[in-house]
């Protein structure tokens, strides 16, 4: 068991120190110029991929929590596990434009057109004056954020009926930690950095800590022991 905690705190430690090492690093770059902010923002750079890499092991173990629901026949969280993994598996592939870059694959006429990044995504599509990153990956995001960090939490430890059905489907709970971790470094992107693309760096700390989660979610709410 010792072993197992020690495990998992090095993770965690690792994974903070990355999140908050490079929101440093954008700060000082950005004291230095607007330039030099882009380079460590920049598409293909390091901020990007770990974001998909964060995405990518999230999913992984949501998806080793869907087996183990079959394993079980636990219905409703082999439904949450599995829908919850392609989510992931959807978000790390839009994070990197499903590798059009890497692999040098050209872009269709459809994205060319509605994309205005010119990229084989949907994130960035604008589709009659509507933009999906702004309407969905910026303000629902924002809504399920604030439901899952701070009503999830709450509503898990007062109300039995809504724990009931966090338990029943899974659903992983995060630690106090892991509450405390997200906001600090989001405000500090907000407040110290303040510079065009910055959500780069709120997409990699949601990344990060959300992995976290999932591999180390709370385990008790008062007197009931969620199943892992």
């Amino acid at each position: 068991m010792s072993k197992k905690v020690s495990g998992i705190l090095i993770t965690d430690i690792i994974v903070y120190g990355i999140i908050i090492w490079f929101i440093a690093y954008a700060k000082i770059k950005g004291m230095e110029s607007y330039e030099a902010f882009r380079v460590v923002v920049r598409e293909d750079g390091w901020v990007e991929y770990l974001t998909a890499l964060f995405l990518f092991l999230g999913a992984i173990v949501l998806g080793i929590n869907a087996v183990k629901a079959i394993q079980r026949k636990d219905k409703k969280q082999i439904l949450f596990y599995t829908l919850s993994c392609l989510v992931f598996i959807f978000g790390a592939g839009e994070e990197i434009s499903w590798g059009q870059r890497i692999l040098g694959l050209h872009t269709g006429e459809y994205f060319m057109e509605h994309n205005y990044q010119g990229e084989t995504n949907l994130h960035n599509l604008k589709i009659d004056g509507v933009d999906l990153n702004i309407l969905v990956f910026s303000k629902l995001m924002f809504v399920a954020l604030v439901v899952y960090f701070i009503l999830l939490p709450l509503l898990t430890w007062k109300m039995k009926s809504f724990r009931k059905l966090v338990i029943d489907f899974g659903v992983p709970v995060p630690r106090l930690h892991h509450i405390a971790v997200f906001f600090i470094t989001n405000i500090a992107v907000l407040t110290l950095i303040q510079m065009k693309k910055e959500s780069e760096l709120h997409e990699l700390a949601l990344a990060g800590i959300l992995f976290l989660i999932f591999l180390n979610p709370a385990k008790k709410i008062k007197d009931i022991v969620i199943r892992s």
